[in-house]
């Protein structure tokens, strides 16, 4: 879990427009592409010492345009953070992967803080920045392996397990500078969106919400190009939406060494879907630079899904993948 830094910033845009935060601010350690990278949205609290306060008021020389000179810091949701770094990475990747609340954050104090800070009490003040939304994103990940390790009986889930239950939870964001300039999902400014626990794990706010996965890491690795794993489902009646992610941990090395790719068919229509579809500024087809490939189906129809996860291009074998599947009703994977 990496904070993706707070280095955003409105000048000068040299992609975005002008009045809006610009791309490829992002740096090391968070365009790592096996970590998670975590990004900050804008809460929803209308209190505390900063959230009336208008990003050009606070930093002048980074927002002095409209509109995101005149937004409040904290108060809209759907909003990201001006401070937030965005992506690429300098090789296409996407980065942050997601995003969780990241201003006006309540938080823990230490009596020896200097008197710069915004107290609520002795004990807690109100901060902001990727580096308090990261935190709020390993409280979820060690929900969700606790999930997996006392309700599903999987004792060793692996961080790409891990991480593509978070991204498959994410739920996409309208604000325009969420979206400024750069249409598709994932994109450059929230990733695959804010994470939501509600949507992540079976819970009693989601009726009939099922979670399958694989995560073979210990039993199955691919080991050449042209490689592929099949499973299949039987969706009993139509459901409202069905989430798919696939996820792995690359090798070692600039840009992707391994390349899999993630496509859905539904059986009687045919119709494909096929992993970050939409991925912006895409090149190929099949996205051939990202090792997180997540797919939406809205509104979907009963019947027979097919899934594959297929080897594109493999330079360093061995490798594994996870999977995760959620909708209501989904039954269990049947590996075909």
């Amino acid at each position: 879990m990496i904070a993706a830094g707070n280095e955003g910033t409105g000048i000068p845009p040299r992609k975005a427009d002008p009045g809006y935060v610009d791309w490829l601010s992002i740096g090391s350690p968070a365009s790592c592409k096996n970590a998670l990278t975590v990004g900050a949205s804008r809460s929803d609290r209308t209190t505390g010492p900063l959230a009336a306060r208008t990003w050009s008021s606070l930093w002048p020389g980074k927002f002095p345009l409209p509109p995101i000179a005149n937004e409040t810091v904290s108060g809209d949701p759907e909003s990201l953070a001006a401070f937030s770094s965005r992506g690429p990475c300098d090789d296409h990747r996407i980065k942050p992967d997601l995003v969780a609340p990241g201003t006006e954050i309540l938080s823990t104090r230490s009596r020896l803080a200097p008197p710069t800070t915004y107290p609520a009490s002795n004990s807690y003040t109100f901060d902001s920045g990727t580096s308090m939304a990261a935190p709020l994103v390993s409280g979820c990940a060690a929900l969700v392996r606790q999930y997996y390790v006392q309700s599903r009986a999987h004792a060793n889930p692996s961080a790409a397990l891990l991480k593509a239950t978070l991204v498959n939870s994410t739920r996409w964001l309208n604000g325009n500078d969420a979206n400024a300039n750069i249409p598709g999902k994932p994109n450059y400014h929230q990733g695959h969106g804010r994470v939501c626990m509600a949507l992540a794990i079976p819970n009693p706010s989601q009726p009939g919400l099922a979670l399958q996965f694989v995560d073979d890491w210990q039993t199955f690795q691919f080991t050449r190009t042209g490689q592929r794993k099949r499973y299949q489902f039987v969706l009993p009646a139509d459901a409202p939406e069905l989430r798919f992610c696939m996820a792995y941990t690359d090798r070692p090395a600039r840009g992707l060494q391994n390349n899999l790719n993630l496509i859905v068919e539904h059986a009687e229509t045919r119709k494909k879907y096929i992993g970050n579809e939409s991925l912006p500024v895409a090149l190929t087809v099949l996205d051939a630079d990202n090792n997180m490939e997540s797919i939406r189906i809205a509104g979907a129809k009963a019947g027979t899904y097919n899934i594959s996860v297929i080897v594109a291009n493999l330079l360093q074998p061995k490798q594994d993948f996870a999977l995760v599947v959620t909708g209501v009703g989904v039954p269990a994977l049947t590996p075909i």
